[in-house]
């Protein structure tokens, strides 16, 4: 077999022993680097005796497993970013959100309770347990039922695969938009552990770590932990306390059992208690230049909020507490030379509290919620298998199945009177699917891969709602069914290069407003679709010291669901629903490269042009209720009923949370000092244009362009055994909107969150 067949094999023999449980323990694996046969490598290890088994100045590949298969991250023809444990901590990188300054086309935002994260221009529709994001985020082979049920903080990571674009076939439910996969270290054969002590502003006081054992020569443990302190960087001048705090446990306990070299099991277990609180939504401004805000009315008796200096006014303490338990067990048997199955079982239950959380934001003590409840568990089955048919095709085919419990019980004071409204919804979901991809080489050079997935989702939804005297029981039951296929040509003349087109199909089910206007029927709304169509290559050059990627794609989305706020007529209150759009239309460039110009220097970088927009799409605007009619939004409809008067369309208008342009760029330097010591300066970077944060793009409710820039310097020893490192976060100190949200009526506002002010300390990490 010629060149690309024989890289192909080795590849998939050397890194197929290293596998456990479905994924590599091995974060890199240099091109010739062979690894250990004994599946228990220890994955920190592994970039550091690559590094030194030749020259540091080329850039290993990534092993990832976007296809349930272990492969170098170059040789997978989809747009896909892959980052190590070791870069995440090198550049700062503590959760989902931080990874905005790696990877392109991702935005990241909180409000509240709310996590919105968007691929190109693809994210969360709705802000209750009825709706689920088109970004799919995984932990450890496990995807989340919903977007608010990932840990804060990342733990001991060995990678995280950012996959951009509808993955409908092999990557999960309901990623229209893309995936993300976190995959924590597994236990290794060798006894060895890790401690980081962290001081920093706010008085921050942070410890993190881990512990790993041999127990036996086919048991190995691993524990993991951390904990962290801060005082809150919001500053309430009303109360004088403080919000935007840091109060996080996480342990983490695995066990990975191997007796033969054909037979594991690894089983984790991780609890995290979070009792941050995070300001839970703050008045920011103006929604409408020409209606006031509540601190703009005459005879506001309290100061303006103060967002340069972080200083809020507001009467309520808005207090949260968090509980997350998370168990995954693994089981992989290799039934011959080239075939596998692998069993993943997750359940997962994650608990949130919010008590006394201001309504109207501002010192008046006219409402608050004495309790938002976010209550969700979890449990995941999925059986994969992984064959080679010979030496020209291979086979991946796998059954999943999720069942999801769900309720957010809502209290709410308001006019004196306690628990004037008490909404007590839930919701139940029972997810099937089968999936199969089929690769088969045409040629040496030219690959052909077709796969598809049948899902079937079910949901039940009931509402127990008491309004003062009103009470109203709602139910609702549906069920949808779609046919994702994905069909894709790579052409790889060499081993450096990779060309490759595809087509795939993407679904998100649908479901139901969980917190909608309960004087109103069950109001659902419809599944998502899209298409896409994608080209792209892979390039290594100079001796593997230049990486780098370009994709191209174009995205048909139908049905698209989006946040919509609708006013009841009769009440006049504003709520927020999801409904579908008639389309929209989504098509962009990204590159990516990784450089080592030298062994001392490392640079990366990432750009994204991004063109997003609705196709026709007639809603009102709550904020302008009274405009005329737009002639062609007559007899339009949404989630079922007529639209009513004001209606106007929406066509053209840039989808939420989809900049134009967006950069980030990475610069590393690492010198010798002498035969035992070394010193790195890294510089993180990101940039990008305006973003809108509803389909009206209210100027007003959006974020301009700004940049954001983390750096660290750092003295460690040259076997990586002690360090000491100084970091800072938004260096400059850039104010900017994480997320905000709009509310109309004579008096009109914008509220959300402001991202994270300058944060500095040292770290002290010493592996053992």
């Amino acid at each position: 077999m010629k060149r690309f067949n024989a890289i192909h094999r080795t590849r998939m023999h050397l890194i197929g022993a290293a596998m456990i449980c479905g994924t590599s323990l091995l974060p890199t694996v240099a091109e010739g680097q062979t690894q250990p046969q004994n599946g228990t490598a220890d994955p920190q290890s592994a970039p550091a005796d690559a590094a030194a088994a030749q020259d540091t100045s080329s850039i290993p590949d990534i092993v990832v497993t976007a296809e349930k298969r272990a492969e170098g991250v170059q040789n997978i023809p989809i747009a896909i970013t892959a980052v190590t444990g070791a870069t995440l901590e090198k550049a700062g990188v503590k959760q989902v959100g931080d990874l905005v300054q790696l990877a392109p086309s991702l935005q990241f935002g909180t409000r509240s309770t709310n996590v919105f994260i968007a691929v190109r221009g693809i994210g969360q529709a709705g802000q209750d347990i009825g709706s689920q994001s088109g970004v799919t985020v995984a932990l450890d082979g496990v995807p989340l039922l919903n977007h608010f049920m990932m840990n804060p903080s990342f733990l001991d990571i060995e990678r995280v695969e950012v996959l951009r674009g509808p993955q409908g076939t092999i990557a999960g439910r309901n990623a229209t938009g893309g995936a993300i996969n976190v995959y924590s270290k597994a236990p290794s054969d060798r006894t060895d552990g890790e401690l980081a002590l962290t001081l920093g502003s706010y008085a921050r006081l942070g410890a993190k770590g881990f512990v790993n054992a041999a127990l036996s020569d086919t048991l190995f443990a691993r524990v993991s932990f951390q904990a962290e302190r801060a005082d809150g960087w919001l500053r309430n001048g009303y109360t004088g306390g403080r919000n935007d705090n840091a109060d996080l446990a996480e342990v983490r306990g695995q066990l990975l059992f191997k007796p033969s070299s054909s037979f594991s099991v690894r089983a984790l277990v991780d609890y995290t208690r979070d009792r941050s609180s995070p300001s839970f939504n703050l008045l920011l401004g103006r929604a409408d230049p020409n209606i006031p805000t509540p601190s703009q009315v005459p005879g506001y008796a309290y100061p303006q909020n103060d967002i340069r200096n972080l200083t809020f006014y507001f009467n309520e303490p808005n207090q949260r507490d968090v509980k997350d338990i998370r168990s995954t067990l693994v089981a992989r048997w290799d039934v011959g030379a080239n075939a596998a199955i692998t069993s993943t079982t997750g359940f997962i239950k994650h608990d949130i509290r919010l008590m006394n959380d201001d309504v109207d934001l501002t010192p008046a003590p006219t409402s608050k919620f004495n309790l938002i409840g976010l209550y969700a568990k979890q449990f995941t089955q999925e059986f994969t298998g992984t064959t080679d048919l010979g030496s020209r095709a291979d086979l991946v085919a796998g059954l999943f199945y999720m069942h999801g419990e769900s309720s957010e019980p809502l209290y709410l004071t308001t006019a004196g009177i306690t628990n004037y409204l008490v909404y007590l919804p839930s919701e139940t979901l029972d997810s099937y699917a089968g999936y199969a991809q089929f690769r088969y080489k045409l040629t040496d050079s030219l690959r052909a891969t077709v796969g598809a997935r049948y899902t079937i989702d079910t949901k039940s939804y009931a509402m127990d709602a008491t309004v003062l005297t009103t009470h109203r029981l709602l139910a609702d039951k549906d069920t949808w069914k779609a046919f994702t296929p994905r069909f894709a040509l790579d052409y790889a003349p060499n081993a450096n290069t990779l060309v490759y087109a595809s087509v795939s199909r993407g679904f998100k089910s649908g479901g139901f407003n969980t917190l909608g206007d309960i004087t109103q029927p069950v109001n659902r709304f419809d599944p998502e679709y899209v298409w896409n169509y994608e080209a792209g290559t892979k390039l290594a050059l100079f001796d593997k010291k230049l990486r780098f990627g370009l994709t191209g794609f174009y995205s048909d989305y139908s049905n698209l669901q989006q946040t919509v706020f609708v006013i009841n007529a009769q009440t006049g209150v504003n709520f927020p629903k999801v409904e579908n759009s008639a389309n929209g239309k989504i098509k962009g460039v990204e590159f990516e490269f990784d450089a080592a110009p030298t062994s001392r220097w490392r640079l990366s970088g990432a750009a994204t042009r991004l063109w997003a927009n609705y196709g026709k799409f007639c809603n009102n605007n709550p904020l302008h209720p009274n405009v005329p009619t737009d002639p062609s939004c007559v007899g339009a409809t949404a989630g079922g009923q007529a639209l009513p008067p004001g209606a106007i369309n929406l066509q053209g208008h840039v989808l939420t949370q989809a900049p134009k342009w967006q950069f980030n760029g990475s610069a590393q330097y690492t010198v010798p000092l002498s035969g035992h010591l070394e010193f790195i300066a890294r510089a993180d970077y990101k940039w990008q244009s305006k973003v809108f944060f509803d389909i009206y793009n209210n100027p007003l409710n959006a974020q301009r362009s700004y940049g954001l820039l983390n750096a660290t310097i750092g003295l460690g020893t040259a076997d990586k055994k002690w360090s000491l490192t100084a970091w800072a976060r938004n260096v400059l100190d850039t104010r900017y909107i994480s997320q905000s949200t709009t509310r109309a009526g004579a008096i009109a506002y914008t509220a959300g969150s402001i991202g994270e002010p300058r944060m500095y300390g040292v770290t002290l990490y010493h592996h053992f």
